[in-house]
């Protein structure tokens, strides 16, 4: 999920949907709810806004707007995400990852994609 959300960040956002399966079956999110210490729709909101804070900065917390739908008596949880004011790396470890959004996939960059695309993505104008 963190890749994606920050593939789309770096990109010009988009839109992921958990609880929804690659053929679109509705799966929901009770399985979700059961790893939380609050199982309930405001603990996985807490959750992944803490995900992206921790993993991603606390400032870009503003670019997913975290919406909820009941779809065949399931909850599915809908992320909307807009585009950085920055460049969003993933902080695993000691080395940041930066990723992309490409199509229907997320991917990493190398060290020269990675300045490349920071340098045309977020050019001073």
């Amino acid at each position: 999920m963190l890749k994606t959300l920050a593939g789309f960040m770096n990109n010009s956002g988009g839109t992921l949907l958990i609880g929804i399966a690659d053929d679109g079956r509705v799966v929901g999110l009770d399985y979700d709810y059961q790893t939380l210490k609050k199982p309930d729709r405001d603990g996985f909101e807490q959750a992944v806004m803490t995900a992206v804070a921790n993993n991603l900065g606390a400032d870009v917390c503003q670019f997913v707007q975290i919406l909820f739908h009941r779809l065949d008596d399931q909850d599915v949880c809908r992320l909307i995400v807009s585009p950085s004011s920055r460049p969003v790396f993933i902080k695993q470890g000691n080395t940041p990852k930066l990723y992309v959004r490409t199509g229907g996939g997320t991917r990493e960059l190398n060290i020269e994609e990675a300045m490349q695309f920071i340098g045309n993505r977020w050019r001073k104008a």
